[in-house]
């Protein structure tokens, strides 16, 4: 168990390590000196802005599944021969 640890541990290390060289011969871009590469924070914008429209989406699946829930009660009604009172007027 503590072998398994430790193994992460090196590993870890040898990550960081591998990723300050690079960062320092300019292989890796870092612009701000966070030690993020400039490519991982760019890709974490992008998906911060698919995820909120991705959301906007949701709710807007969810308005129509509520229009339906609020328009399936006419079909009874039309089967049993009763006129069709129409479409309520949008708020």
């Amino acid at each position: 168990m503590i072998t398994k640890i430790l193994i992460v541990l090196v590993l870890l290390l040898a990550m960081l390590v591998a990723m300050l060289v690079l960062n320092k011969k300019g292989v890796i871009k870092d612009e701000d000196n966070d030690f993020i590469p400039d490519a991982v924070e760019d890709a974490a914008e992008e998906a911060k802005a698919r995820a909120k429209e991705m959301a906007k989406e949701a709710g807007d699946v969810v308005d129509a599944f509520k229009e339906v829930g609020n328009q399936i009660g006419d079909i009874p009604k039309a089967a049993a021969g009763k006129k069709r009172s129409g479409r309520k007027p949008q708020k």
